[in-house]
Order: structure tokens, then sequence, then C-alpha cells
């Protein structure tokens, strides 16, 4: 059984959690059953999920408690706020910048 190309299971999308929409990096927004000649499937796993990013993600929040970083990730966004609220709670922005993983020396 041969799957239908569509950007919905395209490997250069991202869904977008707002309207259903998918953020390609080729094409920009497209709607999840537009498909273009750049389409290249996601890897066949069942488990595999598209990962949504949340603010704990992003360059731009400083973390302050680290306890219990799985399940909470409180801190404040440096851009926006001055409270603190959980990262990993909270869907990102329009200023997302994906935090850059550190290599230990």
């Amino acid at each position: 059984m041969q799957k239908k190309r569509s950007c919905n299971n395209c490997l250069k999308g991202t869904t977008i959690s707002l309207n259903g929409d998918i953020l390609c990096i080729e094409k920009g927004v497209v709607s999840a059953d537009y498909v273009c000649s750049k389409h290249r499937f996601m890897p066949a796993l069942k488990s595999l999920k598209r990962k949504i990013n949340t603010c704990v993600d992003c360059e731009n929040f400083i973390i302050f408690d680290t306890t219990n970083i799985e399940d909470r990730a409180v801190g404040i966004c440096q851009l926006f706020t001055v409270r603190k609220y959980d990262g990993k709670a909270k869907k990102v922005c329009s200023k997302f910048v994906k935090r850059v993983k550190k290599e230990v020396s």
C-alpha cells in the first residue's frame, strides 16, 4: 500500500498548532493536504510525532528551577515577561529561537 503524498507527512513541514496548517521550509505556510515537488516522507516510525516546541526550547527562556526538568522548567522569557512560569506548558511565540545544545568539555 502506497502512502499518499501531502505536506502533513512531509519531513520539511511542521504543524502549526493554531489552525492545523503546515509551516514548510520550502513554501512557507500551506494547508495540510498540499503537496509540492520537494516532498520527502517522514520516517515510518509509528511512535515518531512532530515535536511541538515550548518556551523551554527557546534561547530567550531563562530557567530558574532545574530540580525536576523532566516535568517542569520554571523560569522567565527575557523578551516578554518578568513573572516566572512553567516553560514546558507554554507554546512558543513568533520570536522563538531554537536553543543550541552546549557540548561539555
